[in-house]
C-alpha cells in the first residue's frame, strides 16, 4: 500500500507566518488580494458578498475559464447569480441562503493538477465561531453546493467544499487517466488541503481561529472523513461518515461482480426491479414483525432469514411476474451472501441486507455500476486510453491484489488504528439497513476492525458510535425514519429531506455531534422522522428512535408512530 505521508505536497506556509499576517478582520473583497499572500500559489476566482435573501442562487463556476466576472440578475423572488460553467455533479441552485461572503480559489498540485475549493462565510454577527467541511459523493468532482446550505444557513458555520481535484459527474473516472496526481487528490489530498486552507480564510476573514471543526460526508463523503480520521486526526473535532464507501478497493470489485457476474442482463437467473420489487415484498411480509411491530420496516435484518422457495415457479411459468425461477432464487441468495475470492475463499466484501432489494434504486440492475470498471481501468491496470472493461471471476480476484497492493491514490480508508483522533476528537457513523448501493455491513465491518485493532475496548462509545437506521436507503430516502438532521440535508422549499422533526440534539445528529464534542453529551439515540409524502410542509408520518449499535429498536406498546413506543435493546 502506498503510504500516505509520501504522498502529501509539502504545505507553502508556516503557522508563524501566517498569525503574524493575520491582523484583524477582512472585509470579503480584501480576500481577493490577501489569501494568495497567505496561502503562496493559490488562484482565486471570487471573492464577494452575496445578500440574504429566499431566491435562487446558482453558483456553480468550476473552471478558470469562467472569468472573474458574475453575472447579476434580480427579480421579485430574490436574486439569482449565474455564472458561464456549471459543475457536472452539483448544477442545482440553493435556495434559502443567508448573507454570506463567497470565496472560492484553485491550488495546483502539480504541473497537470489542480483543486478547486469554495468556502462560505456567514456574516460575522451570525457566525458561531464553527467550521464544517462537506463531502461528495462516488467519483464527484465539484464544489458540493446544495449541502453547502445546512452548515451555514441551520448550524452558522462557516463551511467548505472542494471538486477532489477534477470537475466530472459522481459516475465519471476519466479523470484518473494517466493522472496520478489527480488520482491522489481524489483519494485524500484535496480534501485535507481543503481543510487546511479553508482555515486561513477564516482567521483572515473574522480575526480569529475557529473554536471546532466539523467533517459531514455519506459515501464517498462518508469515505473522506474517516480518511481523515486516520490520516489527519487534527484536522476536525467531530466527523459524521455515513454510509462510507472506505474499502474502496473492494467495493469496487464487490459493484463489478454483483452485476457483471452474479446478476447479468440476460443470464437465466436474471434478476430486474419488478423482480425485486416482487422479492422484496415477499421478505417484509417474513421479517417485517420481528421488531414487534409490523410497519413496513425491517430493524433486524440479520434476525431475517427469508425463504424463497415459496415464490419457486414450476417450470412452464418460469417468466410469470408472480414467481421466480429456481436460477433466479439462486442468484438473490447470491446477492445476499459476502463476497469471498474464488480460488482462496478470501472474504472480499458484504453481501446486501434482507431487506435492501426492495425499495426503488436498488443498485443490482445487470449493468455494471460505472465507477468500478473506470476505477480497473485506468487506476489499478493504468491504461491511458478510453476503452471497454470485462473480467471474470478469476480476473477480479487478482484484480484486488493488485488493487490492494497499489492502492491508487491512496484512496482506501480502512485504517483501524484511530487512536490518535480518538483521543481528541468524537467520530459518529451511521448507515441505512435498506442501504441498496453500498451494502449495510460495510460499515459494520469497519466497526468491528477498530473495536479489534484497539483491543476490545469498553470505552470506545466515548468516541466512536454507530447508528443503524432501520428502513434508510444509501444516504437518502427508503421507507424508514431517515430524516435525522444528517449530511445532505435540504430546504423546506425542496421538500425538507433530511432535516430533522424539531431542532435539538434528540433529533438532530448534527446538533447531537456539537453537543458531544462541545459539551461532552454523548448521544444516546437519535430520533429519526418519517415524512408523509417525503414532503416536510405535510407533516410527521411517524417517528423511530435510531439506536447505537448493536442496540436496536424494539416496540413496548402504544401508538406505533411515536418514538416513544420504542426502545433500544440488545438483540441476543
Amino acid at each position: 500500500m502506498r503510504a500516505t505521508s509520501t504522498l502529501l505536497l509539502p504545505l507553502a506556509f508556516a503557522g508563524s507566518t501566517y498569525a503574524a499576517a493575520v491582523k484583524s478582520s477582512s472585509s470579503c473583497f480584501d480576500l481577493w488580494d490577501q489569501a494568495p499572500k497567505l496561502i503562496p500559489n493559490l488562484e482565486v476566482y471570487v471573492a464577494k458578498t452575496y445578500p440574504g435573501k429566499p431566491g435562487l442562487l446558482p453558483l456553480a463556476d468550476a473552471s478558470l475559464e469562467a472569468g472573474l466576472t458574475d453575472v447579476l440578475s434580480c427579480s421579485t423572488a430574490g436574486t439569482n447569480f449565474t455564472t458561464k460553467y456549471a459543475t457536472a455533479s452539483y448544477p442545482a441552485p440553493v435556495p434559502d441562503m443567508p448573507e454570506f461572503c463567497r470565496f472560492g480559489a484553485y491550488f495546483h498540485t502539480s504541473n497537470i493538477s489542480k483543486v478547486q475549493f469554495e468556502v462560505f462565510l456567514p456574516a460575522p454577527d451570525a457566525w458561531t465561531g464553527r467550521f464544517a467541511m462537506v463531502g461528495n459523493g462516488g467519483n464527484a468532482g465539484g464544489v458540493n453546493y446544495p449541502d453547502l446550505w445546512a452548515p451555514i444557513k441551520k448550524y452558522g458555520m462557516a463551511v467548505a467544499s472542494t471538486d477532489t481535484g477534477h470537475n466530472s459527474s459522481g459516475l465519471d473516472g476519466q479523470y484518473a487517466i494517466n493522472n496520478t496526481a489527480s488520482q491522489i487528490d481524489f483519494g485524500y489530498r484535496a480534501v485535507h488541503l481543503t481543510a487546511v486552507y479553508s482555515k486561513q480564510i477564516i482567521e483572515a476573514y473574522y480575526g480569529k481561529q475557529q473554536k471546532k471543526s466539523y467533517w459531514l460526508g455519506c459515501s464517498s463523503g462518508g469515505k473522506q472523513g474517516l480518511k481523515e480520521v486516520q490520516a489527519f486526526p487534527e484536522d476536525f473535532d467531530g466527523v459524521i461518515a455515513g454510509a462510507a464507501a472506505q474499502w474502496w478497493t473492494h467495493l469496487n470489485a464487490q459493484t463489478y461482480r454483483i452485476n457483471a457476474i452474479v446478476n447479468p442482463v440476460g443470464s437465466p437467473g436474471y434478476l430486474n426491479t419488478s423482480d425485486y420489487a416482487l422479492i422484496g415484498a415477499h421478505v417484509l411480509k417474513q421479517c417485517d414483525a420481528l421488531d414487534g411491530v409490523e410497519d413496513g420496516i425491517i430493524t433486524n435484518p440479520w434476525a431475517c432469514q427469508p425463504d424463497l422457495q415459496q415464490l419457486s415457479c414450476d417450470s412452464s411459468v418460469a417468466n410469470s411476474t408472480n414467481c421466480l425461477s429456481a436460477d433466479q432464487i439462486t442468484t438473490m441468495y447470491r446477492i445476499w451472501a459476502d463476497y469471498h475470492k474464488e480460488k482462496t475463499g478470501e472474504f472480499v466484501f458484504p453481501g446486501f441486507a434482507h431487506g435492501a432489494e426492495g425499495p426503488p434504486g436498488f443498485s443490482v440492475t445487470g449493468q455494471p455500476f460505472p465507477p468500478a470498471p473506470d476505477y480497473y481501468q485506468y487506476q489499478v491496470l493504468n491504461r491511458t486510453e478510453i476503452g471497454s472493461f470485462s473480467a471474470n471471476a478469476t480476473e477480479m480476484d487478482r484484480l484486488i491484489s493488485i488493487a490492494d497492493e497499489t492502492d491508487p491514490g491512496s484512496t482506501n480508508a480502512i485504517n483501524p488504528n484511530i487512536k490518535p483522533f480518538l483521543k481528541r476528537g468524537k467520530l459518529i457513523t451511521y448507515v441505512g439497513l435498506a442501504d441498496g448501493l453500498i451494502p449495510t455491513g460495510s460499515t459494520i465491518w469497519y466497526y468491528e476492525q477498530v473495536r479489534k485493532a484497539l483491543g476490545y475496548p469498553q470505552d470506545l462509545n466515548d468516541s466512536y458510535r454507530l447508528f443503524t437506521i432501520p428502513g434508510h436507503g444509501h444516504c437518502y430516502g427508503g421507507p424508514g425514519a431517515f430524516n435525522f438532521g444528517g449530511v445532505g440535508q435540504r430546504q423546506d422549499v425542496l421538500g425538507g429531506g433530511l432535516t430533522s422533526s424539531q431542532f435539538d440534539s434528540k433529533h438532530d445528529m448534527v446538533l447531537s455531534l456539537i453537543d458531544w464534542v462541545e459539551k461532552g453529551i454523548a448521544p444516546d439515540v437519535i430520533i429519526g422522522a418519517k415524512y408523509v409524502d417525503d414532503d416536510k410542509s405535510k407533516g410527521v408520518a411517524f417517528e423511530r428512535p435510531h439506536c447505537v449499535y448493536p442496540k436496536q429498536a424494539t416496540y413496548i406498546g402504544g401508538d406505533v408512530n411515536s418514538a416513544s413506543s420504542f426502545r433500544c435493546e440488545n438483540i441476543a
